[in-house]
């Protein structure tokens, strides 16, 4: 039997065959592909009021990070005044018997009665009635005079009891200060000793705003610094001030110290125990400032939208510093006088989306908007 043969074409004549048929099954998968045109987005003016799409230019400016402390509204407690007794007896009666009501100075505070202020009047009109110089006192009655006046008699009690015929048993004390009462210490009665506080007053002219900070906020802070202290309760009274004492101690079990501000309190519409909040602009630094509702935060970093000159739109990454409670600091990324998106992002951003899928870019690319907005 004759037997056949074949003959396999060499690697030279195969090789143009095999890399034709791989070029034309490669046409046909890319056939096969949607193609996207890539166009900017266009929008009218319509379309952008629709959208509430607003353009601002970017500047230069000043930010500070804002630091916002809870706090609350306290007496001075360098304006606390204590009254006490001047020597040794029995209150009467109390004039004043509850906290928070005012004192001015010269109103009737308590009757009082002392035996040794009582023997000290007796030697007084002794030495008066019997004094037959009229044209001067001696030493001894103007040392009694002072006693008097020392134990809490006023000159025209000491007048009064000079031209009477008769001692005073119990006399009224006046106050010598103003301002709140902080503390009554005694009641009707009650027998005190020589130095014992009867009333504690404070001055509410002035009144301290103090708020809590935590260890990692005390580095921004120092004695000095602006601080702008805002009473909710009064209207969101804001009351420009300065940072006047930082304790240097922490809260017993916790870790918060305090800080203080004294403010003026001339209307006396601020009372102690009023919220209050304390905020503090710190790091300040100039540069492109930008509204902080134009960032967007993705995976790729922030993002902005810029409008281009023909009116298209394209996304931009930036570098951010510092922020405050509605601005931005923009480190690199953006250039004076171009048009930002600082309304609307959103809805450029998921259109971005529903135009392009999930495509994946590249961190330093400028992405264009693709398709168009339906009228």
């Amino acid at each position: 039997m004759k037997q056949l043969r074949f003959r396999v074409p060499s690697t030279k004549v195969l090789l143009p065959v095999f890399m034709l048929l791989y070029s034309c099954q490669q046409k046909e998968v890319s056939l096969s592909e949607p193609v996207v045109a890539r166009t900017n987005l266009m929008l009218s003016e319509a379309q952008m009021q629709l959208a509430n799409i607003q353009i601002a230019e970017v500047s230069s400016g000043e930010i500070g990070r804002e630091l916002l402390l809870t706090g609350v509204l306290k007496i001075d407690e360098q304006s606390v005044v204590s009254i006490s007794s001047r020597t040794a007896g029995r209150i009467q009666k109390l004039y004043l018997k509850n906290t928070g009501e005012p004192v001015k100075k010269g109103d009737p505070l308590y009757d009082f009665y002392s035996e040794e202020l009582l023997t000290l009047q007796r030697e007084y009109k002794s030495l008066q009635d019997n004094n037959w110089n009229f044209l001067g006192r001696s030493d001894r009655s103007i040392a009694v005079e002072n006693k008097l006046l020392l134990q809490g008699m006023l000159p025209s009690q000491i007048a009064q009891l000079k031209t009477s015929k008769y001692l005073f048993p119990v006399i009224t004390i006046y106050s010598t200060e103003s301002g709140i009462i902080r503390s009554v210490n005694v009641t009707e009665g009650q027998y005190v000793d020589v130095g014992q506080q009867i009333y504690e007053l404070a001055d509410n002219a002035k009144i301290w705003a103090e708020a809590q900070v935590y260890p990692n906020e005390l580095p921004y802070i120092s004695v000095g610094m602006a601080a702008d202290v805002i009473v909710p309760v009064a209207g969101n009274l804001h009351i420009p001030n300065r940072i006047s004492f930082i304790n240097p101690a922490f809260e017993p079990g916790s870790n918060v110290t305090l800080v203080r501000a004294i403010i003026n309190n001339p209307g006396k519409l601020l009372h102690p125990g009023m919220h209050a909040l304390i905020s503090i602009q710190t790091q300040k630094d100039k540069g492109i400032v930008i509204p902080a509702s134009a960032v967007l935060i993705e995976k790729q970093g922030s993002l902005v939208w810029v409008q281009n000159e023909d009116g298209s739109f394209i996304r931009k990454k930036i570098k951010t510093g510092i922020q405050s409670a509605d601005s931005v600091l923009v480190l690199s990324g953006l250039n004076e006088s171009e048009k930002l998106v600082v309304s609307g992002v959103y809805l450029l951003n998921s259109e971005k989306i529903l135009n392009k899928g999930n495509e994946t870019e590249n961190e330093n690319e400028l992405v264009e908007m693709t398709g168009q907005m339906e009228k």
